[in-house]
Order: C-alpha cells, then sequence, then structure tokens
C-alpha cells in the first residue's frame, strides 16, 4: 500500500502524521510526506524519510500563488508514487491533497477540539475524518474518533531510567515545563517564580524552554541549588514524560495527545492569543485530567504546588485520563487506512 501525506507546519499536524507513517511502514507499506516547507518539519522526520516541500511556508509568492503551486507539486508527486490513500494533516497546505489525481481515498487528520476551516472543507471529501476528541467527530460529516496516536519517540521507559537520563534523582517528584517547539516566555517566568517554593517542596525540575529560553531558568535553579535539566530542545520526549509527575505545558494538539497517551496530570496554560481560543477548548475537552492556569498571575502558582504536593490529587486526575482514553488511536488509524485502500470500508 501506498500512503501519501499532505500538509504540515506545527506539530499538532505532524506527531500524529508521523507516529502513523510509522505504524504503516512497520506493516511493510511505503509512505511519501509533501510538507509545508517550514524547517521545523525536519526535526520531525529521519534524514532517510525527509519530506519533501509543497513550497508554501518557505515561498515569497503571496499564499494563494504559493497554494497553487503547492496543488500543482502534489499532482505531479501523487503521478509518480501513485498512492492507494491520501492523508490530508490539517492546516491550510493540506488542501492541496485536493489536487490529487483520480478517486484516491481521503482521510483528514484533525486533532484540535475546534474544527479548522481547512479540516471543513477537506471533511466534504474525506473518507473519513479522523479525530482526537469524540466531541470534535460530531461535529463533522464524515468524522470518527481515535484519540491520540503516538510516535515511536513517545514510547515510555522505566521511570528511574527516565530519570537518570536527565541526571535527576529517582526518588523525588518531577515537574516537567514545555512550551512547545519554540517554548513559551510566560511559562519558563513561571516556573522561574516558583523556583524557590519548588527546592522547599522537594521538587525536581525538567525543562523544555525553546531555542536561547533556557539560560534564566537554569541560573535560577542554580542559585537555589534544586536539582534541574533545563534545555531548549528535546528529542527523547518519551522519556520526559516518562520521568515526570505532572506538567506545566501549552494546550496544543500535540501536547494534549501526548499528555493523554502518558496519562501525565497537567497544569495547561493556553496560548491567549488564538481567535477561536482552541488550545483553551482542547485542555478542557480532558478536564478533571489536566486543570487550567493564567501562567502571569502568580496566584495560580498554588494551583501548580498543590498538584505537585499531593500525590492523591495527581493519581485522581491520571486515573481519569485513562478512563476515558480511547483504544489505541495509531493501531485502529493503520487497520481504517488498510481497509480503505484494500476497498472494505
Amino acid at each position: 500500500m501506498h500512503v501519501l501525506f499532505v500538509g504540515g507546519g506545527t506539530g499538532g499536524h505532524l506527531t500524529p502524521a508521523t507516529g502513523l507513517a510509522e505504524e504503516l511502514r512497520a506493516r511493510g507499506h511505503r509512505t511519501r510526506f509533501l510538507c509545508n516547507g517550514r524547517a521545523v518539519e525536519k526535526a520531525y522526520f529521519q534524514e532517510a524519510d525527509e519530506p519533501h516541500s509543497l513550497g508554501l511556508d518557505d515561498s515569497r509568492l503571496p499564499k494563494s500563488m504559493a497554494l497553487v503551486r503547492a496543488m500543482l507539486r502534489v499532482r505531479r508527486e501523487a503521478r509518480l508514487f501513485v498512492p492507494d490513500v491520501v492523508v490530508a494533516l490539517g492546516g491550510a497546505g493540506s488542501t492541496a491533497a485536493l489536487a490529487v489525481p483520480g478517486r484516491v481515498p481521503l482521510v483528514v487528520l484533525e486533532g484540535n477540539f475546534v474544527v479548522g476551516k481547512s479540516v471543513k472543507l477537506l471533511d466534504r471529501f474525506a473518507r473519513y475524518t479522523l479525530t482526537l476528541f469524540p466531541e470534535t467527530a460530531r461535529q463533522l460529516r464524515r468524522g470518527r474518533c481515535i484519540g491520540p496516536i503516538g510516535r515511536d519517540a513517545l514510547s515510555p521507559i522505566e521511570v528511574k531510567r527516565a530519570r537518570m537520563q536527565f541526571g535527576l534523582a529517582p526518588d523525588c517528584p518531577v515537574l516537567l515545563v514545555m512550551g512547545g517547539s519554540q517554548g513559551a516566555q510566560d511559562l519558563n517566568a513561571a516556573a522561574q517564580r516558583m523556583v524557590p517554593a519548588f527546592a522547599a517542596q522537594g521538587v525536581q525540575l525538567l525543562a523544555v524552554a525553546g531555542p536561547g529560553k533556557a539560560y534564566d531558568l537554569q541560573k535560577a535553579c542554580e542559585e537555589v541549588g534544586l536539582s534541574a535539566c533545563v534545555m531548549d530542545h528535546c528529542d527523547e520526549m518519551g522519556a520526559a514524560y516518562s520521568a515526570a509527575d505532572f506538567a506545566l505545558c501549552r494546550g496544543g494538539a500535540a501536547t494534549m495527545a501526548e499528555l493523554w497517551l502518558h496519562r501525565l496530570p497537567a497544569a495547561v496554560a493556553p496560548y491567549p492569543y488564538h481567535k477561536d481560543r482552541q488550545q483553551e477548548h482542547n485542555a478542557r475537552a480532558l478536564e478533571p485530567g489536566v486543570v487550567l492556569i493564567e501562567p502571569r498571575d502568580p496566584a495560580d502558582d498554588a494551583v501548580v504546588l498543590h498538584c505537585l504536593g499531593d500525590l492523591l490529587e495527581r493519581r485522581r486526575m491520571a486515573a481519569y485520563l485513562e478512563k476515558i482514553a480511547p483504544t489505541d488511536g495509531r493501531h485502529s488509524a493503520a487497520d481504517l487506512l488498510e481497509e480503505i485502500a484494500f476497498r472494505k470500508a
């Protein structure tokens, strides 16, 4: 089976797609990615599987003209690759999937709770639109909830081994701070503000601060002698999630899916400038397995510190994430693509 993936741009689009592609390749199928053209996209692929650029985000052309050119590239690549199924990743670039010639079945991925404009358009032509949340599936003509799809790099490992990997003690609680691939300065600042309280409470810090954003937080930890590992970037996120007892994070689709996969309770600070409050809706879909906070409000520090100090509360939150988790999204999505390709669905 040949599966062509079209779109990209963000972790919310790429994480489930690359996880699905890993599962398909493990079953002996071939995959090819046509992505938007952002530099960050390459971090999701091994060198041998580097995606082809559609010339959208790295183009100087007006978006409309760049999209037309992208559709021509999709059409040309599809004629060479001859896909049995096309998977659109969501986002504007994925609409170029409509240029695939013939009547190749289309499947769409939507990781956000609120359906995006591009996905609404693609859903009209799709065999299925696969969603992270059941409420999202009910908004769509062809919606089908499969839950989170994990990547190989997100596989859990034993807790003590994970903590040793980051130079952390095996028997003290760990807070994981992460603000997405570029980091989030307000989350870093909130963590820095709480560093003295972490030290007093015996909490260790594992922070993915973002490119060029680690210095101030690292220095604050050193000044109070807090056991911490502060990084610009982390390629071993499966180990990071395995090491953590609680997270302080954004509410992007990829992050919410990964918390769900690892049953990791969290304080979520949604990105505040989305017009449709996309990240807030993502996080609320997992309440009370996660709790929403405002990181710029020092009063909300108490919420994070309470959860870190209350093992029973963390267990209740993790149990809720376990209770509402769908079956394995990675395998069920791959099964569905095989059924479609072999005309069983």
